[in-house]
């Protein structure tokens, strides 16, 4: 289990979920997943020529063309990895035979609290991981050889998994109209979105308060939709380029430098005050202020959100309690375990931040220098640090006077690791440096870090090494609650 701390209010955890025949009713039996080959890529091109006609031509995003190699790790209790309905553990970086460069041609990856979504060469959207909230936005009901939890001598353990949602498998295409062509995907923890190249925006899923409570959107009605289980175009959000995740919470950002939040914002990550505690208004994608300045880039932690100004400042709103969303925190005083609106984080002025990622209480930035810097939570080792020789004013202790908190952005050193990449789990980082090496830390109980067995945390950061990632130049990670996926050049 993930380590929780019991003053922040979350939501009910996904990864405790109980399945149960009962919630697996259908009348389609599918024990085998079959992934066939692509059609020729001179399908994308048609739509090209189709989209160029539509919306005046408006193309503002391009589709990211270099294919990848998928490697997958940590644990899967719900199919997460993407590994198949009989691989529920990977202690090192598995490579996922079902998302091979070949026939299928990943170009993107976007990593939720349990699930995944991979973009494709030939323009399809591959999803598998938990589905219980529709964020695969496909059909997955299946009898199978789920156990009845209740049954005595179930052994649920050991029974394979949903083949529907532990198999990577495409989203439907008549879910989308045939001219659509995606550039981007994004994943929450029980939420998925994909950009257009007008900018556009598709969503599914719901997004969840602490209560419980679910929801996604409202219609054109204005009556709540608790779950979308299949895409659907998001009306109110136009010309986006970006689109961040946090737990139950999203931001976007349009090729003005806009940014606009909706979801849940019982921690002020949506950066406005909402007047009731379960305001459905939140649902609705509304403008972010970012002082006077337009956004470049923008990122999400569980429950704070980020916002990287055109000259590399960091602004930032949301949860704050270990100091995730950059700015002071005393552990005695609540008003400041919360960042109501938009702020500039001080500690991260002049370090020209191009990119930012959010765990569920610390943070990762990459400069455009190629540092990566860390600041949060910091007592299983999330931000890679020797605690021991940080300054007195870097850090906060708890009681005890153990550090748990890096409260100033500070540089993970290493000059050898000339970073690209930088992604944050819920407790733990993984970052990937330009001769294609990954670095890890934080919290490794389900092997989450790719660092094997025998310690539940790294305490500094370490590099990936095992026999599947020989010779293999990694570009990028992404990380969810229990599991990281690392993608590679061919």
């Amino acid at each position: 289990m993930q380590k929780k701390d019991a003053a922040v209010a979350t939501k009910p955890s996904q990864a405790s979920r109980k399945r149960t025949h009962q919630e697996s009713d259908t009348d389609t039996v599918q024990p085998e997943v079959v992934v066939k080959k692509p059609r020729a890529q001179k399908t994308t091109a048609l739509k090209r020529a189709i989209r160029s006609t539509t919306n005046n031509g408006i193309v503002i995003n391009t589709a990211p063309s270099r294919i990848l190699k998928i490697f997958s790790v940590g644990e899967a209790s719900e199919g997460e990895l993407g590994l198949g309905p009989d691989v529920k553990q990977a202690k090192r970086p598995k490579l996922n035979p079902y998302l091979s460069p070949e026939s299928v041609g990943v170009v993107q990856i976007a990593v939720g609290g349990m699930h995944a979504l991979a973009l494709t060469r030939d323009n399809k959207i591959y999803s598998w991981g938990v589905n219980d909230t529709g964020a695969l936005g496909r059909d997955t009901k299946w009898e199978g050889n789920l156990a009845d939890a209740d049954a005595p001598d179930s052994d649920s353990e050991n029974a394979p998994m949903n083949p529907l949602e532990s198999t990577p498998t495409p989203i439907p295409s008549n879910h989308f109209p045939d001219s659509v062509l995606f550039t981007q995907i994004a994943a929450g923890d029980s939420s998925s979105f994909a950009i257009t190249d007008d900018g556009r925006v598709y969503g599914w899923g719901t997004f969840r308060d602490s209560e419980g409570n679910n929801g996604f959107m409202l219609d054109a009605n204005h009556q709540l939709v608790e779950h979308q289980r299949t895409p659907i175009l998001i009306p109110t959000l136009d010309r986006i380029t970006q689109i961040a995740c946090g737990a139950d919470h999203a931001i976007a950002l349009d090729n003005t430098g806009k940014v606009f939040a909706w979801g849940r914002g019982e921690q002020s990550q949506l950066g406005r005050r909402l007047l009731r505690r379960r305001n459905i208004k939140s649902l609705i994608p509304t403008r972010v202020v970012i002082g006077r300045k337009k956004a470049a880039a923008i990122g999400c932690g569980s429950y704070h959100s980020f916002a990287i100004d055109t000259e590399g400042d960091v602004w930032s709103w949301g949860l704050n309690s270990f100091g995730e969303a950059g700015f002071p925190v005393d552990p005695d005083d609540s008003s400041t375990h919360v960042i109501m609106v938009p702020g500039r984080v001080k500690s991260a002025i002049g370090k020209n931040i191009k990119s930012v990622d959010g765990g569920a209480h610390h943070s990762v930035g990459l400069t455009s220098g190629g540092e990566c810097i860390v600041w949060g939570r910091a007592d299983v080792g999330q931000t890679g640090l020797d605690l021991s020789v940080l300054p007195e004013e870097s850090v906060v202790r708890d009681f005890r006077g153990n550090i748990r908190i890096v409260a100033n952005a500070t540089v993970v050193p290493g000059n050898s690791l000339d970073v690209v990449s930088v992604a944050a789990g819920s407790d733990h980082t993984v970052i990937i440096s330009k001769s294609g090496i990954a670095y890890a830390c934080g919290f490794n109980a389900t092997f989450q870090t790719g660092l094997g067995g025998g310690k539940d945390e790294i305490e500094r950061v370490t590099a990936v090494e095992c026999p599947s990632l020989k010779d293999v130049h990694l570009v990028s990670a992404g990380c969810g609650g229990q599991f990281s996926i690392f993608a590679a050049d061919l």
